[in-house]
């Protein structure tokens, strides 16, 4: 049999955690809720354990904390946190998108443009979380061309946090056309390959949020 016909399973642990996970940015699970091992595990239909090893992959993605006699909690996003991630995505990403400039030919804009595109379609169907989900592709992809595998690396680590922030932005944004229109002016900024305005693009998109998120 060709090796490329073989599925790879991934363990049946992480599948929990990206199952809780989704369903904390779906707002099912709320910030600071208790995660009981023995609810989980009937629900999933799996062992306690398995449910434990969930857990483990949650909290090095700094998504839920585990209190000595207490249980396990879903974590909240403090001011601090937001402020930190923030600054942090902006750091990143500005130095990312400048350097990606030379590598982004008209395959990766086609690329760019259809995940925009994509984007367009979930504002006709007010979908939230479908457009946060696109927009870390969109940021992602750019990163990816930077050509800086150790920027590369240090923001996949932190995906699950900018995830985790990005399901609060419903609250501080005008309107599902208003997330999508910076998408666009973001991607027309990196089709100029003018990288005074690519800054200020990514800037501006970033710390908009900055400027309305107090109290997330």
């Amino acid at each position: 049999m060709d090796i490329d016909s073989f599925i790879v399973q991934e363990p049946l642990s992480q599948l929990i955690a990206d199952r809780l996970k989704r369903k904390i940015w779906n707002k099912e699970i709320a910030f600071g809720e208790r995660l009981l091992e023995s609810d989980l595990a009937e629900a999933f239909d799996v062992s306690r354990s398995t449910i434990r090893e969930a857990f483990k992959i949650l909290g090095m993605e700094g998504l839920v904390i585990s209190k000595a006699r207490k249980g396990t909690y879903v974590a909240n996003l403090t001011e601090q946190d937001v402020a930190e991630i923030i600054e942090l995505r902006t750091l990143i990403e500005t130095h990312a998108f400048t350097h990606a400039i030379p590598r982004l030919e008209s395959k990766q804009f086609e690329d760019l443009e259809e995940i925009t595109e994509k984007m367009r379609e979930k504002v006709l169907e007010k979908n939230w979380n479908d457009l946060f989900d696109l927009d870390m592709q969109f940021h992602s992809y750019v990163v990816r061309y930077s050509n800086n595998s150790r920027i590369i690396k240090i923001y996949d680590s932190l995906q699950v946090q900018i995830r985790t922030f990005l399901m609060n932005l419903d609250q501080l944004y005008s309107s599902h056309q208003s997330f999508y229109d910076e998408h666009r002016e973001l991607l027309n900024a990196l089709i100029s390959k003018d990288v005074q305005l690519i800054n200020e693009k990514v800037e501006t998109h970033i710390k908009y949020v900055e400027a309305k998120s107090v109290g997330v």
